[in-house]
This record gives structure tokens, sequence and C-alpha cells, in this order.
């Protein structure tokens, strides 16, 4: 299913009008309190009454998780499944976000520490407009709270057009793994590549992609 962003996000955030192409179950939702909690009650309903609680726990677990995501970046997408089968629910969402560089600056500096520091590449190598990078969280021993829960993220980074790499659009994908759980190196590989196969359908709708890095890459400069 095509998703394409709304007038309202290009007016209020300066991300021109791209699509995506979204797994069937899988939908757009606008990342407000008042939606959230709602949904969050609707699914809890469906799991209590199944006698599924650990579902419940891990939908919950990944609510919060996007919640904190939210709170600290201009997130005006969250991309999730919705009303699909209790045993092919994914702990897996993904939002969507701008991000500005500070004071007019361009956000090669960024990228080039992605590339250096945080394992970057490009999500395809014969199309360098998205870069990638994962990074994987432990909770700490003894945490209570949702700060600091496990699981895996993958960070996309894609430059807006016709602003000097001075605007990103950033899709943050969380796969959460619920307090006292172990999900298989290979279900958390699945996972990552379910994430990279929905990103990579991205496409601007009015205009060309730019590339992600400066003419000289941020690869061949860390060489």
């Amino acid at each position: 299913m095509n998703e394409i962003n709304d007038l309202g996000v290009e007016m209020q955030f300066g991300v021109p009008p791209f699509r995506l192409v979204l797994p069937p179950g899988w939908v757009r939702h606008v990342p407000t309190n008042a939606a959230q909690q709602e949904d969050v009650r609707k699914a809890s309903a469906i799991f209590m009454q199944a006698g599924r609680p650990d579902l419940d726990a891990e939908f919950r677990t990944m609510m919060a998780q996007v919640n904190q995501v939210m709170r600290n970046t201009k997130v005006f997408a969250v991309y999730r499944q919705q009303d699909v089968p209790m045993e092919e629910l994914l702990p897996l969402s993904i939002t969507a976000s701008l991000l500005t560089a500070a004071h007019g600056e361009n956000l090669d500096g960024w990228v080039t520490e992605a590339f250096r520091l945080r394992g970057a590449v490009f999500l395809d190598d014969h199309v360098k407009h998205i870069v990638r990078w994962v990074t994987e969280a432990k909770r700490p021993p003894g945490a209570s709270s949702i700060d600091g829960v496990g699981g895996r993220t993958i960070t996309y980074v894609v430059p807006v057009p016709g602003t000097q790499r001075r605007k990103a659009l950033v899709f943050t994908s969380t796969i959460v793994i619920p307090d006292g759980d172990v999900l298989p190196a290979e279900v958390l590989d699945e996972l990552a590549l379910l994430s990279d196969s929905i990103v990579s359908t991205f496409a601007w709708e009015r205009v060309a992609e730019e590339d992600a890095v400066p003419a000289v890459s941020p690869a061949e400069a860390a060489g």
C-alpha cells in the first residue's frame, strides 16, 4: 500500500511529499498523545480478551519506546501494524521526523561522524541518497522504566532536496525486546531486513533525490 505524507506535513515541517510502500497490515499514524493512548487501549482490550498479557506487555513496551523517540525529535508520522492477527504482531515500528542543522550549517559533519564511528553505510550502494546505521541497546541491570529498554534501532537519513543538506528526513526503526524476552539473532535480522525493505521504497513525489554526502564521501574522507 502506497502511503504519501500530507500537505500539513509539508506546511509545518517543510518536508516535500514522499511515498512509502507499506506491507499489508501496516498503516501511518499521526503521532498525537490522544491517538497513541487510544491505540494502546484498543490493542490492550484485544490482547487481554484473547488471554495474551504477554503481547499486551510487548505492545505497550513498543509504544512507550516510540513515545520516547517522539519526545526528543520532530516526529510527524509513525508506521506500524494495525488490525493484524496476534500471531503476526511484530515488535517493530518506524517513525519519520525532520532534522535541521543548527545555525544555518549543514549535516555533513554529522553524517561523516556516522560513517566513521557508527558503521554507517548506504542503504543501496548504487543509490547514495539514504544512509543507514544500526544501534544495539541493552537494558541496564535493575532498570525499571522504559528508558534503556533493550532492542535494536536502525536510523536512516535522507537529505531534503534543495536545502544543501541542511535538512534531512530521518526514519527511525525500533525493534523492541521486552524485559525478560530473548529474540534469536536471525529473528532480529529478519525484522531489520523488513525495515530496510520498507525504507527502500522511499521516493520523493515532486523532486529528485539528492546524495546524502558531499562530492567526496565521508567513507573516502575517513579512509
